[in-house]
């Protein structure tokens, strides 16, 4: 078993969250299944085969037509050919589309996705195909546009693209990639560590990330080479073929737009009473869909009116907008409180993979689920993992902390280590070692001068050297602390950035390319080797092959 923390021994915990994977018994009623039933065990709850919905041969073709695109591998290809079959079950999980891969937690969930779709296939003997949503249709561009690592120092460097769009609410996955991106590629080869790795990972970046290419086709393209064997299947939110296939839900969402408004509000007063704060907050007077303008997510009333931002309101109307959701479905995007409903309505979704905040705002959905027909999967913690490498690892040995101290901060630590070692106080060593040579000296004086006056000079040069010598001693001793004290500054400081940046965990700071250039495809295996996809804590993972 790998070591672990407690996620409630970690920084800024959701209340929810943390009841769902240390006391579910709290927030059972919230969700449809238990997660902790291990997946042989799961044949009550499977999802019956049911029919292709209308629409669904778009779904696949749009899904074999990207994925040919991006240079998806064998095995992608056979998953996206086996959702036809009615039989056929889904692990799926998303992120948003971030700057070279996004943060470590984005390729966790990938990871965890391909993991359980095997687990869940070996128990139920069903095919089981991992799915990754791309939400290219997010309008953050400040969450999507930047990486952070270390260089060569240990310091942390941001790498940004600073051109964001003009329109406030611009979907991010179809943004354009300039110059600027190329520049960023090449300021990696100086700031990552050579190895065997660095140069074939960053010619790969390369060949995603480059001026023309858009947010969401880069990031497909990265995860479709560092997933090529795994059989994951890539969907992006921003493709219209597949949203062909959400018209029917995307109807009955606008059909029962008033009502679905209500059933929200009252799960989330049902939350509220139960003592946790909603994720969701309801918009009673809009609906729970965006309407897409030119690329701009726009709010829309719940009379129908489009609420433009930089121009006049547009009456539309309900009638209105549900004829252009036939036509048009790919003009309509989920707010969050439908958007993993419409993921599984779109595929057979058995098992969601989710980060803390998104099991907050689930806990207000099943009633959604519910109304909409929509089955709710079993709702499962992402795995959460620090990579501890060797050379830290060594720095925690030698002071004999854990990472989980590391939250305290660097300064914090050094403070306790300086404190307690035993030769930080040179100046109260020092001053009892003179104080003794006094004695001695005095007893040696008054012994001596009994027997002859004379040797009392002689005492008194005699001192003066061992005096003269303690000083020296002394000096040697302030070095030598200075250069331990150094050394313990600068080594607590390297650990706490590495694996507690700013007191955050390092999965939410610190993107990829740090440790693919370090590690290549062998961090994957070290992962798999040692994470345990059923153990509900933060995880440590010891990347070098001699841990």
């Amino acid at each position: 078993m790998p070591k672990s923390i407690s996620f409630s021994r970690l920084p800024g915990g959701n209340p929810i969250f943390l009841d769902y994977v240390e006391h579910y018994d709290r927030v059972s009623r919230f969700f449809a299944h238990d997660y902790r039933i291990p997946p042989r065990q799961w044949e009550s709850f499977l999802r019956q085969p049911r029919e292709p919905h209308p629409f669904h041969e778009d779904l696949i073709q749009g899904l074999l037509d990207d994925a040919q695109r991006w240079g998806c591998g064998r095995a992608s290809l056979k998953n996206i050919e086996a959702l036809r079959d009615p039989e056929t079950l889904a692990v799926v999980t998303g992120q948003q589309v971030g700057l070279f891969g996004g943060p470590l937690y984005t390729y966790y969930k990938a990871t965890s996705a391909i993991l359980w779709a095997q687990a869940i296939q070996k128990a139920t003997g069903r095919k089981t195909v991992p799915i990754f949503w791309m939400e290219t249709s997010d309008h953050d561009f400040f969450e999507i546009n930047h990486t952070r690592l270390l260089d060569l120092e240990g310091e942390e460097v941001l790498l940004s693209v600073s051109n964001p769009p003009q329109q406030k609410r611009r979907v991010v996955g179809t943004i354009p990639l300039n110059g600027e991106v190329e520049k960023l590629v090449q300021r990696l080869w100086t700031l990552l560590p050579a190895s065997n790795y660095r140069g074939p990972y960053l010619e790969m970046l390369a060949s995603c990330y480059h001026p023309g290419t858009t947010f969401g086709a880069a990031f497909a393209k990265l995860f479709s080479f560092l997933f090529r064997d795994d059989g994951l299947v890539i969907f992006d939110a921003e493709n219209p073929r597949c949203k062909k296939a959400a018209a029917p839900i995307l109807d009955r969402a606008l059909a029962e737009s008033g009502r679905l408004n209500e059933i929200l509000e009252a799960s989330t007063q049902a939350v509220h009473r139960s003592g946790y704060p909603p994720q969701i907050q309801p918009q009673p007077d809009r609906l729970q869909l965006f309407a897409k303008v030119d690329n701009v997510r726009v709010p829309i009333s719940l009379d129908g009116t489009l609420l433009f931002e930089d121009r006049p309101h547009e009456a539309a109307g309900i009638e209105s907008l549900r004829r252009r959701a036939q036509e048009y479905p790919e003009d309509f995007l989920p707010k969050v409180s439908l958007r993993s409903i419409i993921q599984d309505y779109l595929f057979p979704t058995v098992l969601y993979l989710a980060g803390p905040a998104e099991i907050a705002y689930m806990a207000q959905l099943m009633p959604l689920y519910e109304f909409l027909a929509v089955p709710m999967p079993v709702v499962m913690p992402r795995i959460s993992l620090t990579l501890v490498e060797g050379r830290i690892r060594k720095i925690l040995d030698r002071y004999n902390f854990t990472p989980e101290q590391l939250r305290l901060g660097a300064q914090n630590l050094i403070n306790q280590l300086l404190e307690a070692d035993p030769g930080s106080d040179l100046v109260g060593l020092f001053a009892r070692g003179r104080e003794k040579w006094q004695q001695v000296k005095d007893e040696l004086t008054i012994g001596l001068m009994a027997i002859d006056p004379t040797l009392e000079h002689p005492v008194e040069k005699t001192m003066q050297h061992w005096l003269q010598g303690l000083d020296i001693l002394e000096e040697k001793a302030r070095a030598a602390a200075r250069r331990k004290n150094e050394t313990l500054v600068s080594q607590v400081k390297k650990a706490t950035l590495n694996l507690a940046p700013g007191g955050n965990l390092q999965e939410r700071r610190f993107g990829l390319p740090h440790f693919m250039a370090r590690h290549g495809r062998a961090l994957s295996q070290k992962i798999r080797s040692q994470a345990q996809m059923d153990l509900y804590r933060h995880q440590l993972i010891y990347l070098d092959e001699e841990e």
